[in-house]
């Protein structure tokens, strides 16, 4: 461990602090050290004047932007545990988190929105009062630092506490692991709600460098990331394989600045960093691992050169960390496959408000009496000595970055008025849902939008008479899994009109087996995700280049074939002048 106590102790010591050197760009501006520390201050004031203690929860619920960040340092200057809540998510599950959490207080965008009926809450303002430099809080390295919620096995999301040692702890191994320096860019994508958004902030502002916060109706706009790649000296940025896929289909020329990605949040296959080193065969690419249980990131391993056909590991422990198979025994390969727990600093505090959850995933060692978290993830360690991640135990996927507990999804299903049972699998990296409802499928999602968030809406929905049982009564999710892969019909080649092609990509996309000429992409299944697939095929079906802002304008069937045909002409009419 370093000789700091707290994160916020790095941040004062970076070579960047209180000075004009710019530390949070956005769309809209940019802003420095000293200001960043000017409204981190007065949030600070502005929490104690309104009776915030130490070790008590701020909740903040705001949009990605400068401010936020300065939100996020000010709550921990009062020493009070951050956190951050999705504002884009539907209130009812804020609220189901907001019941464990109890925030003394929530910062908002609106003093009066629907949080206010149960909580203090106050709106950010522009206009933060004079702060007094120096008054920060004294924080022991046990105290919490923040709270982050995810997806829960139970259907209710859980929140789990990590303290300022823990966070402290990997700030200070990433800084010297990544070899970040006041030169550093990198580009922020996560939300603001992921503990991967602390971890890019953090270590950013630790080292004096600076971010590009890119704001979440963003994220999956692969032409304005590369736009920001190309304009700025982005020297580093961490994504979840399945976008950085297909950003790589969009890159183009623009790793000029570039050194390291770091890819986490989901498992990474040879095929993204075959075609990663073939486009940036100089910039390095980690794979890092770990559960928000257990401070971000508690294994790493460089896969730049990673080739063959074992998957790519996740690698080895960070400081003061360490990481064992437990219950591992021989797999189909003879290996010896079991449980990955982890043991050391890292390790949480548990969940705030479910004990049950908390005794059954955090674990004392019988012997030393040295806490570990079960992570319900399967591995095992490598010829090299290196862990490999190897599927997962319990019905947990991750959704584009997003970890999404089945049940969950299921239990929201199963509460919407008219839908007696419902069955949720993830099928070729999508969620599908199969489900015994008397209500239409646009109904169904309409309402699972004032429930979930959207990437926990299932991508197709289907109506069923029954649900298929197995032997001993449950849910059969291998039939059920059968049932959507004999509906993926091969597409239709011997028709090359445009109507045709477009429609069937449509179909293959969003699972469907049929669609209208009026229907929205986004209504029938689609999101940012799968509108990028179905821009890489059509480009590669017809040979041309498709603006993405132009066809987010036109979502129905009709209005992309009409645009499509009409790129077609205007290609023609180049070739033959």
């Amino acid at each position: 461990m370093s000789v700091f106590k707290s994160v916020l102790e790095l941040y004062r010591s970076s070579p960047s602090f209180l000075s004009e050197h710019p530390a949070i760009y956005t769309d809209s501006g940019v802003m420095s050290y000293r200001e960043l520390e000017y409204r981190a201050n007065a949030v600070r004031d502005l929490l104690s004047r309104q009776g915030v203690c130490q070790g008590e929860v701020v909740s903040v619920c705001l949009p990605k932007s400068a401010d936020a960040v300065a939100v996020m340092l000010g709550v921990m200057k009062a020493g009070a545990v951050y956190h951050p809540l999705n504002f884009d998510a539907p209130p009812e599950r804020n609220h189901r988190i907001l019941a464990d959490v109890q925030p003394k207080i929530i910062v908002h965008t609106d003093s009066t929105c629907c949080y206010a009926r149960h909580y203090p809450v106050i709106a950010l303002s522009a206009d933060l009062a004079h702060a007094n430099p120096g008054q920060d809080a004294l924080i022991n390295p046990e105290d919490a630092a923040y709270v982050v919620s995810t997806s829960g096995s139970t259907g209710h999301p859980n929140s789990v506490v990590i303290r300022h040692e823990s966070i402290e702890n990997y700030i200070t191994w990433k800084l010297a692991y990544y070899q970040f320096h006041a030169g550093s860019m990198k580009l922020q994508f996560a939300p603001l709600s992921f503990d991967s958004a602390i971890s890019d902030i953090l270590s950013m502002l630790c080292c004096g460098g600076a971010l590009y916060l890119v704001s979440a109706d963003k994220r999956a706009n692969c032409d304005y990331i590369i736009d920001v790649i190309g304009r700025y000296p982005i020297t580093s940025f961490a994504i979840v394989p399945s976008l950085y896929k297909r950003l790589l289909c969009f890159s183009g020329d623009v790793a000029h600045s570039l050194d390291t990605i770091t890819l986490a949040g989901e498992e990474v296959t040879a095929e993204v960093l075959a075609e990663h080193r073939r486009q940036f065969p100089a910039v390095r690419v980690v794979n890092e691992y770990g559960p928000c249980e257990c401070t971000i990131g508690v294994a790493a391993s460089d896969v730049t050169h990673h080739a063959g056909s074992e998957p790519p590991p996740i690698g080895r422990a960070i400081a003061n960390t360490d990481v064992f198979i437990r219950d591992a025994a021989p797999d189909a390969a003879g290996r010896y496959t079991g449980e990955i727990c982890i043991v050391g600093i890292s390790v949480g505090n548990g969940y705030l408000g479910r004990e049950p959850e908390t005794c059954l995933k955090f674990l004392h060692h019988p012997d030393t009496n040295a806490p570990y978290y079960c992570t319900g993830d399967l591995g095992y360690v490598n010829s090299a000595g290196e862990l490999v991640f190897a599927g997962r135990k319990e019905r947990t996927v991750k959704v584009a970055g997003n970890r999404v507990n089945l049940i969950e999804v299921e239990t929201a299903m199963n509460q919407v008025q008219g839908v007696s049972q419902s069955a949720v699998i993830f099928h070729e990296e999508r969620l599908k849902a199969l489900c015994v409802a008397d209500r239409t499928v646009a109904s169904i999602r309409h309402a699972l939008s004032e429930k979930i968030p959207d990437y926990m809406i299932p991508s197709v929905i289907q109506l069923s008479e029954t649900l298929p049982i197995s032997q001993n009564g449950k849910k059969d999710y291998h039939q059920i899994a059968d049932i959507f892969s004999q509906q993926a019909k091969q597409m239709d080649t011997t028709d090359f009109r445009v109507e045709n092609v477009v429609t069937q990509y449509w179909k293959k996309i969003l699972n469907v087996q049929s669609c209208e000429l009026t229907d929205n992409f986004f209504d029938i299944g689609g999101n940012s995700l799968l509108f990028i697939d179905l821009i890489m095929e059509i480009t590669k079906a017809f040979d041309i280049s498709i603006d993405l802002s132009q066809l987010l304008e036109k979502l129905t069937l009709q209005d992309q074939i009409s645009y499509i045909e009409n790129l077609i002409k205007d290609k023609s009419k180049e070739i033959n002048e």
